[in-house]
């Protein structure tokens, strides 16, 4: 459901406004990013030029000592009307031994790059696959679910979600009770001192608009090294990712792709990073394949700023290759959680 800009500052700016002057005590952390960005494209022009890219506002605590909380507001243009629209608002446990259940809206764990909000991309945009196969918004559904680590000699995490399987793209059956299962294992070693290599397994399985099954699968690996001494100035990741969607019932349903980046600290302010995308690798005959190769420098005076210049080039098939420039403005105000590693 989406709300006017006019209702979140009715609602939630406001009345919190009046309780901060108040008291603190009841009162939920608050946090804010906002995302200016600047494009040029030598092809499509509809999105060049300056706007608010994104507002995201973040609400959370604990309930109490059964329960904590996150909602996350994300505002928008589209069409030109900004609108606010709920990314995420679940309640996680966190009185259950070894287990934590999580009940409401979330981006489901396809993969790794599914589950960042805009504000924490590596790149300025995501992945053609995850635009292609998941859809602008990704996966992301009403789901329950549970995490549970396994009790092996490395750090070792397995999530499954029930999920109603909404997504337009790849579920959405009409009837409500098709349910989507999403499963996630998660490993992590470290293999020195400065080094952890993680691999992560995905898995989704449930009903399309054909009434025939949908299967998505995902794999993702990173290398994070930041060396004991220095790790300050100097730090390295290599990270890649593969999505693959088989849609039964559907001319284009078969369609799969990989994303591969790396990202050199230079120094205490400064990064380099590059990417390379493809689409295609197993495909539907009516899907043309694409690829794409992005860099992209970035200047972070804090953890609560970033300015980012990034530069690509996009083979799709047609006679011109897309040529794209951006300049982005990344700012967080407020209470700042921690990124998922």
């Amino acid at each position: 459901m989406r709300l006017s800009i006019y209702t979140l500052l009715l609602f939630f700016i406001f009345p919190c406004s009046n309780i901060f002057a108040k008291s603190n005590t009841f009162n939920p952390d608050l946090g804010l990013n906002l995302l200016f960005l600047s494009q040029n494209s030598s092809r499509t022009k509809t999105d060049d030029g300056m706007k608010l890219q994104e507002a995201e506002i973040g609400f959370s605590s604990d309930v109490d000592t059964h329960f904590t909380s996150k909602a996350t507001f994300s505002i928008a243009a589209e069409n030109g009307v900004y609108a606010i629209e709920p990314e995420e608002a679940y309640v996680d446990t966190i009185s259950i031994p070894y287990v934590t259940v999580r009940a409401g809206k979330s981006k489901m764990p396809i993969g790794k790059h599914n589950q960042y909000h805009t504000h924490a991309y590596p790149f300025i945009n995501g992945p053609l696959m995850n635009v292609s196969i998941l859809g602008e918004e990704g996966l992301n559904e009403n789901a329950i679910g549970a995490s549970a680590p396994i009790p092996f000699p490395w750090f070792s995490e397995f999530i499954v979600d029930l999920a109603q399987g909404d997504n337009a793209n790849l579920f959405n059956s009409g009837k409500k009770d098709n349910k989507l299962v999403v499963g996630h294992f998660k490993n992590l070693w470290d293999i020195s001192e400065s080094a952890t290599l993680e691999l992560g397994l995905s898995g989704a399985n449930g009903k399309n608009d054909n009434q025939m099954i949908t299967h998505l699968y995902g794999a993702d690996l990173t290398l994070k090294w930041r060396p004991v001494d220095g790790g300050k100035y100097h730090s390295f990741e290599w990270a890649s990712e593969f999505l693959e969607k088989d849609k039964k019932g559907s001319s284009d349903g078969k369609l799969s792709g990989i994303v591969s980046h790396l990202k050199y600290q230079l120094s205490q302010r400064w990064y380099a990073q590059y990417r390379y995308d493809y689409l295609g690798l197993n495909k539907s005959k009516s899907v043309a394949a694409s690829k794409r190769h992005t860099a992209l420098f970035a200047f972070l005076p804090s953890e609560f700023s970033g300015i980012r210049f990034q530069y690509e080039t996009i083979d799709d098939g047609q006679l011109e290759k897309e040529k794209r420039v951006s300049l982005q403005l990344n700012i967080s105000i407020g209470a700042h959680p921690a990124h998922a590693y």
